[in-house]
């Protein structure tokens, strides 16, 4: 359903760029496509900022961003630079696009607000070591300007001070919010050590590029889940409810009425056609003004009846506590019988964390544990990276390790790293969102480890967007506000046409 978007050494990345040289694409040509590409992408997410100030190195790096401020100026954006070397150094196609821009470099550190874009373009990949002066003193510059104002910094490619390949952060290196990743990932930045370096990750294409994309990556290698990775199945004109999923939730608990809302809430706005939230009758009163018109409650007091509900997904867990032991029996055994794709989230994962279940779950069973539910399911002190691969080469089924990189397993595909999100999301009920995205898209035919990257992603960029257009702060942000946005983020996932039917089935 979906390409990989598989992260590369420096090496590699020169390779490819070396084979678009070799096919007749010029330095320049990359450099003005990626430019305009980075542009693009600042415009989706800051599109209040309205004032950038480019950070420049001497390299191409540099040139990346002089094309972006062409382009932000052409916006109507305030542009400005600062340089850390004499432009007699620069690069000659950096030089020449500087002198395209026209804008004469500050002298002193900039006046900024809150608003203010820094583009780090200090330094290209392939650097190691600690920044030394006067690209040191750019970087601290930066980094005050943030800690001080509140301005969000862009790193070009990737934070300068970071190895790009092992993902190490050398002393006075720069604390980005936002990595643009030009043609393929970098294999440092998706490491869980430079996350709080590199922040959210956008990948920019270069059509050059595409078709040089490697065959073979290493074991350990990650790749990362971006909208150009992911694939929005189409439905056919003549669909109806039944065929865009019926999805069964079995959720809640009293005082947690709110992880069951959240959780049908985000399955029935990700497109299930049927969403039936199960709960004992004497919660129904206190649940009802909770959820929208179109959620369907059914009174139970065992899950046994989801067996017989003809569902196409189930979740499992959100807000139902500690359950009695008779209806852990009854949960438990609802796993152990259920075939289809199954969501176990929250609570449910501590009941199976107690048990020995996890072995004999469903190969269509999808797990989204946080770090301290991952702690109780498989105890291990190693790195996320390691343990999500430790966990999909040991259980058959399908693990959403929560973080603010999202890690997506099993054991027949690589560990795929989100990237989208923000430290916005730090808020009560944003699992639960998920795992009703989650559901949705299995119950419309998602395999299980395609539903939960793209549920994932369409999480992070739901997010991101309520932030951009100025609804949200990062201290008001909701998931609620999360469901909200997701319609825009849906957007930006290619779809895929209907594929056609088959003679038999006319």
């Amino acid at each position: 359903m979906a390409n990989h978007m598989q992260s590369v050494s420096c090496q590699i990345m020169r390779e490819i760029e070396n084979s678009a040289f070799a096919l007749g694409h010029s330095p320049e040509s990359l450099m003005r496509q990626a430019g305009k590409r980075m542009a693009e992408t600042l415009l989706r997410y800051y599109p209040c900022s309205r004032h950038a100030i480019a950070y420049l190195g001497k390299g191409h790096n540099a040139g990346d961003a002089l094309v972006i401020l062409m382009h932000l100026a052409q916006a109507g954006w305030r542009v400005e630079l600062r340089l850390s070397t004499p432009l007699d150094q620069l690069a000659p196609l950096t030089g020449k696009m500087y002198d395209e821009l026209r804008v004469s470099p500050l002298d002193a550190p900039p006046a900024v607000t809150n608003s203010t874009l820094l583009l780090d373009a200090l330094l290209g990949i392939g650097a190691e070591g600690p920044l030394r002066p006067p690209l040191s003193d750019a970087a601290a510059e930066m980094n005050t300007l943030r800690q001080s104002f509140g301005c969000s910094t862009i790193a070009i490619d990737t934070p300068s001070g970071i190895n790009a390949d092992t993902g190490e952060c050398y002393a006075n290196s720069v604390l980005a919010d936002h990595t643009l990743s030009i043609g393929f990932p970098k294999s440092g930045i998706l490491t869980e050590n430079a996350l709080p370096q590199v922040g959210a990750i956008s990948h920019i294409t270069l059509d050059a590029l595409t078709d040089q994309a490697p065959t073979t990556s290493p074991d350990n290698a990650l790749s990362l889940i971006t909208h150009q990775s992911l694939t929005r199945i189409k439905r056919p004109f003549d669909t109806h409810k039944g065929q865009a999923g019926r999805v069964g939730i079995w959720a809640g608990s009293a005082g947690m009425l709110g992880a069951a809302a959240l959780c049908a809430s985000a399955a029935l706005k990700a497109g299930a056609g049927l969403v039936t939230l199960h709960l004992p009758s004497s919660l129904y009163p206190s649940i009802t003004p909770l959820l929208p018109p179109e959620i369907m409650v059914a009174l139970d007091t065992s899950p046994d009846s989801l067996l017989n509900k003809n569902y196409d997904a189930i979740v499992i867990g959100p807000g139902i506590g500690k359950p009695e032991p008779e209806l852990e029996d009854a949960l438990m055994d609802l796993i152990s019988q259920t075939q289809i794709p199954m969501v176990i989230d929250a609570d449910m994962l501590n009941v199976i964390a107690r048990s020995q279940l996890l072995y004999n779950i469903s190969k269509t069973a999808i797990l989204t544990p946080h770090p301290g539910e991952m702690q109780r399911l498989m105890p291990t002190t190693t790195s996320r990276e390691a343990t999500a691969k430790l966990f999909s080469e040991r259980y058959p089924c399908t693990l959403l390790y929560k973080g603010a990189r999202t890690l997506v397993a099993n054991a027949d595909s690589p560990i795929f790293a989100n990237s989208t999100g923000s430290p916005a999301m730090a808020t009560a009920g944003q699992g639960d969102v998920l795992a009703g995205l989650i559901s949705a898209l299995c119950a419309q035919n998602y395999p299980p480890l395609e539903a939960a990257k793209t549920a994932a992603w369409l999480a992070g960029e739901a997010a991101m967007l309520a932030l951009a257009d100025g609804s949200e702060s990062t201290e008001t942000l909701t998931a609620s506000s999360v469901i909200s946005y997701l319609h825009h983020a849906f957007e930006a996932i290619p779809a895929k046409p209907p594929q056609p039917q088959s003679s038999a089935n006319q």
